[in-house]
């Protein structure tokens, strides 16, 4: 590779007159002559929401990939959790398996064993695979942590099974009145990890998942529990009684819609179906007081199926944003998505989809947190950061690492924990070619922009800083972090963001302002 086709070229225009210019310019041919592209305006006066962090799931693959040697182990845990030699994600979600179920899940990396022996008994030596990584994300510094369950265990569910199964009628497959039985199950397990006598796993998680897409049929193929909004109340609320009770600080985080739309409307196919309300949850849960304490100002939304620049990718989410306005005591997590489409890409292609939809999300809905689906598949679709084609022991450990894993490090690496957007004013934002978010880092006294160039050309922009209509007059300095075809995160040298920085097609670039 060569390296040069990484670095972000100069322009050495008037830092006076680049400060002035707000509008969009007419892009060019590549030219040190012309003044071309974008000239953007951060208001660090202007701010919006702050940040939780970014994250991934590492259900049921971890159960796997936890049985390598330590060497593949530790480089996987590397390129998720740290800064350094990866993408620094910094909110890890551990699932809780529902118990082994071969009859209505044929694929083993869809089924995992639990906990529970029996009610009220556990063997805490199960899921040892995953609670590798647990440990290995612990040591590495996450300190935000997150239990995700898909179903309730086997005793508890009306079927005996882990999903529908053939349910066409009930609006969930939680046992009639198992409520409080499955607060206690829940309850249980985050407590002996509070407790844990290993100092290595001896976490008390931030936040529990105990219902996931509950709009869906979750008929086969997977573990999944639909729920009616009246069966996840119940739930919620029994769950928050047991916590209490037991001296928990875990948060309730829900309803994990399994669609934008039903962040702001009622699902009325489901309605059909069994006969009761799913979705419409803002409305539903944000003017609830019960659930309101449940849930203490979040809630969380999954984004599939809406990247279609056509339809769905800003409308949807505008119509959320709109909603949310309305809520200003609640804030969204996005807090699973992958492209819903069949086919590995490790390219551009698929990074930059995804690059465009995190910065809709976080521009366009204002979301605090944005979690990808699977740290690590196996499979053949768009559901990965890292792929490996090892399916059961003895077959080679490879790890591929795609470009959307090195795209998401374009936010979660720079984007840490408690940093806030702010806002972008002057330079057009275009879903098909050049968009711009901006984020400060108060503490440490810096600004990281996310510029994503969906444009087959390479666009220039020029960076000023302001608080309300003070704009600096001084030129400030950047390192810029470049993905694309040729680059993972590839650092190039430190260039005045006032003077002019070119973007290379197709790519992602984090600038990271030395001094503001």
């Amino acid at each position: 590779m060569n390296r040069n086709t990484c670095h972000i070229s100069r322009y050495h225009l008037a830092a006076a007159l680049a400060l002035l210019v707000s509008g969009c310019v007419a892009c060019a041919e590549d030219s040190p002559d012309q003044e071309r592209g974008s000239a953007y305006i951060i208001d660090l006066n202007a701010k919006r929401q702050v940040i939780d962090h970014f994250g991934a799931n590492d259900a049921w693959s971890f159960q796997k990939i936890g049985a390598w040697s330590e060497t593949n182990k530790n480089r996987i845990a590397d390129l998720l959790y740290t800064t350094d030699k990866g993408i620094g994600l910094s909110f890890y979600r551990f699932y809780v398996g529902a118990g082994i179920n071969h009859k209505t899940i044929r694929d083993d990396w869809r089924t995992s064993e639990t906990f529970e022996v029996s009610e009220g008994h556990y063997d805490w030596t199960r899921q040892a695979n995953e609670r590798w990584f647990l440990r290995a994300a612990k040591a590495r510094g996450i300190s935000q942590f997150g239990a995700t369950v898909y179903s309730p265990p086997m005793r508890l569910t009306r079927n005996g099974l882990t999903n529908l199964g053939g349910d066409t009628k009930s609006t969930t497959n939680m046992k009639p009145g198992g409520e409080e039985s499955y607060a206690r199950y829940l309850s249980d397990i985050l407590v002996h990890f509070r407790d844990n006598p290993d100092p290595a796993e001896r976490i008390e998680f931030n936040y529990i998942f105990p219902v996931n897409e509950p709009q869906w049929d979750w008929m086969a193929g997977q573990e999944g529990n639909r729920a009616c909004n009246a069966d996840i109340r119940k739930i919620y609320l029994s769950l928050q009684a047991r916590m209490q009770k037991d001296g928990l600080k875990t948060r309730i985080a829900g309803p994990e819609s399994g669609s934008i739309p039903n962040m702001v409307g009622l699902n009325e196919k489901c309605r059909a179906k069994w006969g009761a309300d799913y979705g419409n949850f803002l409305r539903a849960f944000g003017e609830d007081p019960q659930m309101a304490r449940c849930l203490g100002g979040l809630m969380t939304y999954h984004s599939y199926w809406s990247d279609a620049v056509a339809g769905k990718l800003t409308a949807d989410r505008e119509a959320l944003g709109k909603a949310l306005s309305a809520h200003p005591q609640w804030k969204l997590w996005q807090s699973e998505y992958c492209i819903m489409e069949g086919g590995r890409d490790l390219g551009i292609n698929t990074a930059l989809r995804v690059a465009r939809v995190i910065h809709c999300d976080m521009t366009l809905v204002n979301a605090s947190s944005w979690q990808w689906w699977l740290a690590v598949a196996n499979e053949n679709y768009k559901s990965g950061l890292l792929y490996t084609d090892y399916k059961k022991p003895g077959d080679p450990e490879n790890i591929l690492v795609s470009k959307t894993f090195w795209a998401l490090g374009n936010y979660s690496r720079f984007i840490r924990p408690g940093m806030q957007r702010v806002d972008v004013r002057g330079g057009k934002q275009d879903v098909r070619g050049l968009m711009a978010s901006a984020y400060l880092d108060e503490g440490r006294k810096r600004v990281v922009v996310v510029l994503v160039n969906m444009a087959a050309t390479g666009q220039n922009v020029r960076i000023a800083l302001a608080r309300g209509a003070t704009v600096y007059r001084s030129p400030f300095q950047v390192i810029p972090h470049t993905t694309n075809d040729q680059c993972d995160l590839q650092p190039g040298p430190a260039t005045d963001a006032g003077t002019g920085i070119d973007i290379p097609p197709r790519s992602v670039v984090t600038l990271v302002s030395q001094q503001p």
